[in-house]
C-alpha cells in the first residue's frame, strides 16, 4: 500500500482550517494543523510534509515571514508552499514568488481546484523524492561517504575502462596503491575523529597532487587509497607521481593541536607487463605495497624487479646529475666539419659528454632528456657555450688554425631575450669573435614565435646575425616549417639530419629529398652540411650535388680536447686535406 501524503495546513481561523479538512476528507491525505507561524516552522522541520498550505494574513508571523524562514533552512528549503490568501491582488502575489511559494490560492475554496492542485503537487513532490533517494543511493553505491572519493565499485569501473581504451590505443595503466603507514597507532592514539579527519586531509592531499594529469583518486578501505594513471612512459611518468604523493603526504599537519608528520607506502603495477585485468593489477600493487612497507616505509616500489631496478637507476641518474657541474664530469668533444670543395677543415660541432664516475663516458642521449625534464639544461647548456667559446678562443690565441665552433640549443634552454644576453656575456668574457661561434636550433625551436615582436625569436635571432654570429637549423627536414616562415629566418645553414644520409645510396626518396633540401639551400643562399657521413659512396653523391660541408665518422671520430688540438697543431704545420683518399 502506497504511503499517505502528509499535509500540513496552517490558518489563524478554525473555519478555514475545518473547510480544507472537510473538502479533503475522501483524498486519503494525512492532515496536520498549525494554528501561527511560529508552530509552523516548528512542524516543518521536525516532519518535513509532502505539502503546506500556509495561510498568507496571521498576526504575528505572517505566511510571507514563515515562507521566507523556511526557504532559508537547508531541511526544508525544498518543501512545497501555496499560499492561501482572500487577497486577489498582484502585489500580494509577486511578494509570495519573492519568498520562495510555490502556487497560490484564493479564499473561498473551489473544491475542484483544490484537489486538483494538492493531487498535482503532492505526487510531483513525492516523485522528486523518491529521484533523489534514488540518486542518494546511486551515491552511496559508489562513493566513500567520508572523504567524497570514488569507492571500491566505481574505482574497478573506472580501471576497467582505463585498461579498455589501454587496449585500443596500446598505451600503459599504472595503478598505485596507497597506503598510510602506522595508521592504527593514529587510529589508537587520537581517536577515531581525528584519525577520520587525517584520512579527509590525506584525500585532499592526493587530489591536489594529481590534479594536473587525467587521474582518479580512490578510496577502497580504512586507510588505503588508489591512484589510476594513463601514461605511455611508466617508469619515468609514475615514478614522478608515485614521489610526489609521498611528498604530498609527508608535510607536516595539525591534528587535534599537534603538529604530525604522516608517512605512506606506495605499490605500483601497470597494464599490461603486471596484469591485463583489473582484478589481478590490484592485487599486484597491493603486494608492491607490502614490499615498499618492508623495504622501510616512505617509498614506493614497482611490482616488476624489471621496473623497480628501472626506476632507481632513473631516481640515481637524477641526483647525480644535479652535481654534475659541481663536480666537474661534463667534458666537451668536437667533430671536425670539411669543405668538400677544398678538403680543409672548416669548423668543428661541440658534443657534449658525462664523464661518469662508475659508467665512463655517457653520450648526451644517455642523459640529456632527464636533464631537460629537471630543467637542469639550461645551467648545463650555458656551460657548453661557455667551455666552447673559452676554448675555441684559446685555441686561436695560441696561433692554430680560426675555425668556427658549432652549438646545439636544445628548446628548453631557448629562451630568446635570456638567452640573447647569456651568448653577448659569453663572447665579451672569452674574447672569441662573434664570427667564430655558429648556433644550431631545431625547427620545433624556430617555429616558436612569441607574440611580442621585441621578444621574439626572429629578432634575437636577426640581432645575433647582425652581431656576426651564425644560425644554422639542425636536422632540417625532421620539421615542420615552411618555406615561407624560412625566408623569413635570418639563418646561414642547413644541416642534413643523419637518417637521410644513411640510406642515401639504397633509398630512392632520401636521395630525392637531400637533392631537394641542397637545391633549396641554395636557392635561399644558404649553405648545407650534411652530417652522419660514414662511408665514400655517401660523400661521392653528396659532392655531386654541391652540398658544401660534410661531418661524420668517414671523416673524423668526435675528438677530445687533446686530440682536437693536436689535429689543429698538424695542420699548423702543413695544410691537411682530410677527405679519404
Amino acid at each position: 500500500m502506497a504511503e499517505k501524503s502528509l499535509i500540513l495546513i496552517v490558518d489563524d481561523e478554525i473555519i478555514s482550517r475545518s473547510t480544507i479538512e472537510i473538502l479533503l476528507a475522501s483524498e486519503g491525505y494525512e492532515l496536520i494543523f498549525a494554528e501561527n507561524g511560529a508552530e509552523a516552522l516548528v512542524k516543518a522541520i521536525e516532519l518535513i510534509p509532502d505539502l503546506m498550505l500556509l495561510d498568507i494574513m496571521m498576526p504575528g508571523m505572517n505566511g510571507f515571514e514563515v515562507c521566507q524562514q523556511l526557504r532559508a533552512n537547508p531541511r526544508t528549503s525544498e518543501l512545497p508552499v501555496v499560499m492561501i490568501t482572500a487577497l486577489d491582488d498582484r502585489e500580494s502575489r509577486l511578494r509570495g514568488l519573492e519568498v520562495g511559494a510555490d502556487d497560490f490560492m484564493s479564499k473561498p475554496f473551489d473544491r475542484a481546484e483544490l484537489r486538483a492542485r494538492i493531487r498535482t503537487i503532492t505526487r510531483l513532490n513525492r516523485y522528486r523524492r523518491l529521484v533523489e533517494t534514488e540518486e542518494q543511493l546511486v551515491y552511496l553505491a559508489n562513493y566513500d561517504t567520508l572523504t567524497g572519493l570514488p569507492n571500491r565499485n566505481l574505482l574497478m569501473e573506472r580501471l576497467q575502462q582505463s585498461l579498455g581504451r589501454a587496449r585500443r590505443s596500446h598505451r600503459g595503466v599504472a595503478v598505485l596503491v596507497v597506503d598510510v603507514d602506522s595508521f592504527r597507532i593514529i587510529n589508537d592514539s587520537f581517536g577515531h575523529d581525528c584519525a577520520d579527519n587525517l584520512l579527509c586531509k590525506i584525500a585532499h592531499r592526493l587530489t591536489q597532487t594529481v590534479s594536473e594529469i587525467e587521474a582518479t583518486v580512490a578510496r577502497i578501505s580504512g586507510d588505503e587509497f588508489v591512484i589510476l594513471v594513463d601514461t605511455d612512459n611508466l617508469v619515468k611518468e609514475v615514478s614522478g607521481v608515485a614521489q610526489r604523493l609521498l611528498n604530498s603526504i609527508s608535510q607536516p599537519l595539525m591534528l587535534n593541536k599537534h603538529e604530525i608528520i604522516v608517512t605512506a607506502s606506495v605499490g605500483i603495477s601497470v597494464y599490461p607487463s603486471d596484469g591485463e585485468e583489473a582484478a589481478a593489477l590490484l592485487k599486484n600493487a597491493n603486494t608492491a605495497v607490502s614490499r615498499a612497507k618492508a623495504a622501510g616505509k616512505n617509498t614506493y616500489q614497482f611490482f616488476t624487479t624489471e621496473m623497480n631496478q628501472a626506476a632507481l637507476k632513473r631516481l640515481i641518474l637524477e641526483n647525480q646529475l644535479r652535481r654534475v657541474l659541481e663536480r666537474e664530469e661534463l667534458c666537451l668533444f668536437y667533430q671536425p666539419q670539411i669543405a668538400l670543395s677544398t678538403g680543409q677543415l672548416v669548423g668543428m660541432e661541440a658534443l657534449l659528454r658525462w664523464q661518469h664516475p662508475e659508467s665512463g663516458l655517457l653520450s648526451p642521449s644517455q642523459f640529456v632528456a632527464v636533464a631537460e625534464e629537471m630543467n637542469l639544461i639550461i645551467p648545463i647548456g650555458e656551460w657548453v657555450l661557455r667551455t666552447a667559446c673559452y676554448q675555441t678562443q684559446a685555441w686561436q690565441a695560441a696561433g692554430l688554425l680560426p675555425i668556427r665552433i658549432s652549438i646545439n640549443v636544445s628548446s628548453r634552454q631557448f629562451k630568446p631575450v635570456y638567452w640573447l644576453q647569456t651568448i653577448k656575456n659569453v663572447l665579451q668574457e672569452s674574447q672569441l669573435a662573434p664570427n667564430y661561434l655558429e648556433l644550431e636550433l631545431t625547427e620545433s625551436v624556430l617555429m616558436e614565435e612569441h607574440n611580442d615582436n621585441n621578444n621574439s625569436i626572429v629578432a634575437v635571432l636577426t640581432e645575433l646575425r647582425t652581431m656576426g654570429v651564425q644560425i644554422a637549423i639542425d636536422d632540417f627536414g625532421t620539421g615542420y616549417s615552411s618555406l615561407s616562415y624560412l625566408k623569413r629566418l635570418p639563418v646561414n645553414t642547413l644541416k642534413i639530419d643523419r637518417s637521410f644520409i644513411q640510406d642515401i645510396n639504397s633509398n630512392r626518396d632520401d636521395a630525392a629529398i637531400i637533392t631537394a633540401i641542397i637545391a633549396l639551400a641554395h636557392s635561399l643562399h644558404l649553405s648545407v652540411v650534411a652530417e652522419g657521413v660514414e662511408n665514400k659512396e655517401q660523400l661521392i653523391f653528396l659532392q655531386s650535388r654541391q652540398c658544401e660541408i660534410v661531418q661524420g665518422y668517414l671523416l673524423s671520430k668526435p675528438l677530445s680536447q687533446e686530440e682536437m688540438t693536436k689535429l689543429l697543431q698538424r695542420i699548423d704545420q702543413q695544410p691537411l686535406c682530410l677527405l679519404p683518399v
